[in-house]
């Protein structure tokens, strides 16, 4: 996934060199393939090489730095981590909605997911370089996460969405005037049935409305329901007929 290129795993002081190497089994399972290692209070031991069970490309290849301001230079919109807010950054964000954002931005821009400390995650000073935060919806009994756990939730977040992207397509969505052309017709077509009255017209056709706008309509979608409809018609008349 090419926009994956621009979208790094930033450790902040991290301290367990398992960890790490969690961390970048985590990123490759996803597709994440850039991990950089900020003041990094630990050496990439056989225990790291161990847990990356198959990522020690990704330890070998990380960059490390001494702190997270010289990390973040190369970077256009730093993304921290953290079960607290912070008055100053207004952007808050769940998995999903980081990845929703930040996806279509990664395409030209260089974007840093940035991962704190295990025992205290990012501290204030930390957040300070950072325009957004993310947070996950853990448990308010128990809401401190193993790193390469919160890490993986994020890269899964922006992989499925990635990957949708890449086998989706463009929709043909229909024209509003075809679609109300639709709406139309429907009426009519309730109305002949008895399913409509005056009185529960505008109730029923507005959730109608809702409903169908939620689905996108495309113009095949609306050539379909509307061969459907005019199907309807011709047998309602034909039983008419027959009466």
């Amino acid at each position: 996934m090419e926009t994956f290129e621009n979208i790094s795993v930033l450790l902040v002081e991290t301290q367990s060199a398992g960890n790490i190497g969690s961390v970048a089994r985590a990123m490759k399972n996803f597709g994440l393939r850039r991990l950089v290692l900020v003041d990094c209070r630990t050496e990439l031991t056989d225990e790291a090489r161990h847990m990356a069970c198959g990522a020690d490309d990704l330890l070998s290849q990380s960059a490390w730095f001494f702190s997270l301001q010289e990390a973040l230079e190369g970077f256009d919109l730093s993304i921290g981590t953290s079960s607290r807010s912070v008055q100053w950054i207004p952007t808050v964000l769940n998995p999903a909605g980081m990845a929703d954002q930040a996806l279509p931005l990664a395409r030209e821009r260089k974007i840093a997911l940035v991962f704190g400390p295990e025992r205290t995650g990012l501290t204030n000073e930390h957040l300070r370089f950072c325009q957004w935060l993310v947070t996950i919806p853990t448990s308010a009994e128990f809401e401190s996460m193993n790193l390469s756990h919160a890490v993986a939730v994020l890269a899964y977040e922006l992989a499925i969405r990635a990957k949708a992207a890449a086998l989706g397509r463009s929709l043909d969505l229909a024209p509003l005037k075809q679609i109300e052309g639709f709406y139309r017709h429907l009426g009519e077509c309730l109305h002949e049935s008895g399913f409509l009255d005056e009185l529960r017209d505008p109730r029923i056709m507005a959730t109608l409305r809702q409903v169908f706008s939620r689905a996108a309509l495309e113009r095949r979608d609306v050539r379909i329901l509307r061969g459907i409809l005019r199907q309807w018609s011709w047998y309602a008349g034909e039983l008419k007929k027959n009466q």
